[in-house]
């Protein structure tokens, strides 16, 4: 600020202290915009309060009935204003327009209008939005466009190498104001939408260096297809897993290497267990890949650090062969406990999930899993009373179904002959109570009396 300047504020400061502002009222604070004030690159300088209303009216009906246009390549999506409940707020607006230098001290009003007058003072729009009804359209948006990077592995369906593949993640924080600037702005139709590329760890060149060719052992699960979101949820697990290489000594974190099960890391809402219930939950279906990995491991002669059944049986695997994870809770955990790094391979093919533990050279040694000491925890009968029936009346509500005791064993064999023979687990599955409804209505004559 130059000295002039500041002479010229001291003096009228001065001024406004002896006539109680009275004598700057009238040129500092006038009925019109002052000028260098503009909105959003729109020059209001000069116009009336009323004025300005009007504008503002007039663009917000415009762009309440406009459609804007996002895209990545040739991938296209449109978006409505009012799908998204989109408005300026003109009185909020108006206000802060009529405000620059007619707001706070006497100094700070001086600045700001010496500030329009030299520098401009922008300004921008005020709106609103259903911020529920944006994050639909953007989960759409993500569902189309993420892609995870997927590594080099080997195939256990066909033998060979499956080449990398660079995957993509929509920059989500930088989408919004971009969509929200379109819909602001009367001459913005087109918005691209940030797209950030992700790269694969292993390449086909890292795998063929590693010397891993031979299939040490292997697990195969099925799953429905027509559950889309838990077959998304299946398959975005066993891209991260996929061709994951682990080297002697390291260890293998289900968790670490999935990350999260959360909408923003790509997992959708599917059916999973809670507390012995089946409800949805965000990155249903993962576990059915724990399990799976699981099972190679056994049959790969691998040690088990960290593994953990299920409260109820599944139909995916036999019992006590599953491995439950919740993120920051429970893992899967296992160790190369070979000279020789290994690598995960997880690969879904139509409705099954492959997953193969591969290594330099062949097991020496025959792994067999056997289960033994299977007990039968039978159902429990639950009555509850039922306004609905009749004093007398009976209904089964749910079916029980029953648990299990079991202990899994592995054998190791060579030449034919067991060498080892080692107690994985014993585990209890809960039952499912039967719930029976008992009638505690009283009969119309039993009323009438």
């Amino acid at each position: 600020m130059n000295k002039r300047w500041l002479r010229t504020v001291a003096a009228l400061a001065i001024l406004a202290s002896l006539t109680g502002g009275y004598a700057l009222t009238k040129p500092l604070f006038g009925d019109r915009v002052y000028a260098g004030v503009a909105l959003e690159g729109v020059e209001l300088g000069g116009r009336g309060k009323e004025e300005v209303k009007q504008i503002l009216a007039v663009w917000n009906k415009q762009q309440q009935n406009k459609q804007i246009t996002v895209y990545y390549g040739d991938t296209i999506f449109k978006v409505d204003a009012q799908s998204i409940e989109f408005t300026i707020d003109v009185d909020g607006t108006l206000e802060e327009v009529w405000g620059v230098g007619r707001r706070g001290t006497l100094l700070e009003r001086i600045k700001n209008i010496h500030a329009a007058l030299n520098q401009g003072y922008r300004i921008p729009l005020r709106v609103s939005y259903n911020e529920s009804k944006l994050d639909n359209l953007v989960d759409v948006w993500r569902d189309e466009i993420d892609r995870p990077a997927k590594n080099a592995a080997l195939s256990i369906v066909t033998g060979g190498i499956i080449p990398q593949e660079q995957g993509r993640k929509l920059d989500i924080e930088g989408l919004r104001p971009l969509v929200l600037q379109a819909l602001k702005r009367p001459e913005v139709n087109n918005v691209p939408l940030p797209v950030t590329l992700v790269y694969p760890s292993i390449t086909v060149n890292d795998v063929a260096r590693t010397g891993i060719k031979e299939l040490l052992g292997s697990y195969t699960t099925a799953f429905n297809t027509k559950e889309s979101n838990r077959t998304a949820n299946i398959k975005l697990a066993a891209w991260k897993i996929n061709g994951h290489i682990v080297y002697p000594g390291e260890t293998f974190s289900f968790n670490e290497i999935v990350g999260p099960r959360e909408k923003d890391y790509g997992f959708k809402e599917a059916m999973e267990f809670v507390d012995g219930e089946l409800v949805p939950g965000i990155g249903g279906g993962v576990c059915q890949v724990s399990s799976t990995i699981y099972n190679a491991v056994l049959l790969a002669n691998l040690n088990v650090i960290e593994r953990y059944n299920h409260s109820k049986p599944l139909g995916y695997v036999p019992l006590g062969r599953d491995a439950t994870v919740v993120y920051g809770a429970l893992d899967f955990k296992f160790s190369n406990n070979t000279d020789k790094p290994i690598m995960v391979m997880a690969e879904v093919e139509g409705n099954k999930l492959h997953v193969g533990i591969f290594g330099q050279t062949r097991l020496p040694e025959s792994i067999e899993i056997l289960s033994a000491n299977k007990q039968v925890i039978p159902p429990a009968v639950v009555k509850q009373p039922d306004a609905t029936l009749f004093l007398g009346e009976t209904k089964v509500d749910k079916q029980g179904k029953p648990g299990y005791e079991i202990t899994t064993i592995r054998v190791v064999r060579q030449g034919g002959q067991e060498i080892r023979r080692e107690v994985l687990s014993k585990d209890r599955y809960l039952p499912d109570n039967t719930i029976i409804k008992v009638g505690n209505k009283l009969p119309p004559f039993a009323v009438n009396k």
